[in-house]
């Protein structure tokens, strides 16, 4: 099937996922922009944990892949072309693009909390059917509203930071750090940025614990934190005997780093979980008996436009990005991006 565009069919290529093991780079069409709508030139796209479970297990979380998929929901790019009510974007435009697209109308974006819309649409999930295709494509086509401005001479690259670093604050609101000494379990992108933002939310003291000494030594030289070898029994073991933080952040998705931040912070706490976890392996009967507040922290709310300005205020951010591969070179970058012993945040790009 193809689609037209005045006289001339056009096609393009992105990152299909077919099912476990099986992404492609495949043609598919260019449909028309509806009145709302903007295309651009994708310039980096940021390969995230759930593009790599989608790859390896097709599904991610509960979101299960039963028909083909656009990846990609980390993204940069410059405007191509805008629908007919778009008047506020010129073409070159450098932009930003925020994933997520509620319906505003629910009674979960009526709270305020369209994080939870029942009707959201977040590009590159398979969440819904039809799923929502993603940005791995060569001119992904969005809503104006999903599109923030930046300035002419911003890196593109850095920018495409943006949506995970939306996770992370808002992974940091719902745990309330303020003066509080934060656990983050995991060294990953999520783990790293969400110390970052802990950290710029007023935060005594960070800790990030991760069994990867590479992930490690990453994180501290993106910002001032303390490392904990999660490995290290005996070390944990000592923190145990006399816990040591206020609320934990748990980004890693695993269970030993769930079960190890119930051991590590205070009785009374509060630890926010980000990463998607196992269905087995977890032992919640310590949230009984030390009054621990267990509480889930989903994508983001209204931080994309603050969290793009974060990750463009941080020259050090740069650093987060450890690999770059062409557009075509599709398998090697997800092998990157699946290498946590030597990459943090891998990008694809056509810029």
């Amino acid at each position: 099937m193809m689609t037209a565009r005045g006289n001339e069919e056009i096609d393009m290529r992105a990152y299909v996922i077919h099912g476990a093991g099986d992404l492609r780079l495949d043609e598919v069409p260019e449909r028309e922009l509806g009145p709302r709508e903007v295309r651009f030139a994708l310039a980096y796209g940021g390969i995230c944990g759930s593009d790599l479970h989608y790859v390896a297990e097709g599904r991610a979380g509960n979101s299960i892949l039963r028909d083909p998929m656009v990846l990609g929901h980390e993204l940069s790019g410059r405007v191509v072309e805008t629908g007919a009510e778009v008047a506020d974007l010129a073409i070159g435009t450098p932009v930003a693009v925020n994933p997520a697209l509620s319906c505003g109308t629910c009674r979960m974006c009526r709270a305020g909390r369209t994080n939870l819309c029942f009707s959201m649409r977040y590009m590159g999930s398979a969440a819904y059917r039809p799923h929502t295709e993603g940005g791995f494509a060569e001119r992904p086509v969005v809503d104006r509203s999903q599109c923030v401005v930046l300035p002419d001479d911003v890196d593109l690259a850095r920018a495409a930071l943006a949506e995970p670093y939306s996770i992370a604050a808002h992974a940091v609101n719902r745990a309330g750090v303020a003066q509080a000494r934060v656990l983050v379990t995991g060294g990953g992108t999520i783990g790293a940025l969400t110390a970052i933002a802990a950290l710029r939310a007023g935060a005594a003291r960070v800790t990030v614990a991760d069994i990867e000494a590479g992930a490690r030594e990453r994180v501290a030289n993106l910002a001032e934190v303390d490392v904990l070898d999660a490995a290290d029994e005996a070390a944990i073991d000592a923190l145990a005997a006399d816990p040591c933080f206020d609320v934990a952040i748990e980004a890693a998705g695993a269970a030993p780093a769930l079960n190890m931040a119930m051991r590590l912070v205070e009785p009374g706490s509060r630890i926010v979980q980000v990463g998607f976890l196992p269905t087995a392996g977890v032992d919640l009967n310590r949230l009984i008996t030390r009054e621990i507040d267990l509480a889930g922290s989903y994508r983001f709310v209204d931080e994309f436009d603050s969290a793009v300005a974060a990750v463009l205020a941080d020259d050090r951010l740069a650093a987060a990005i450890t690999g770059r591969h062409a557009f075509e070179d599709f398998e090697a970058a997800f092998a990157s991006a699946a290498d946590k012993g030597r990459h943090l945040k891998v990008m694809i790009g056509t810029a």
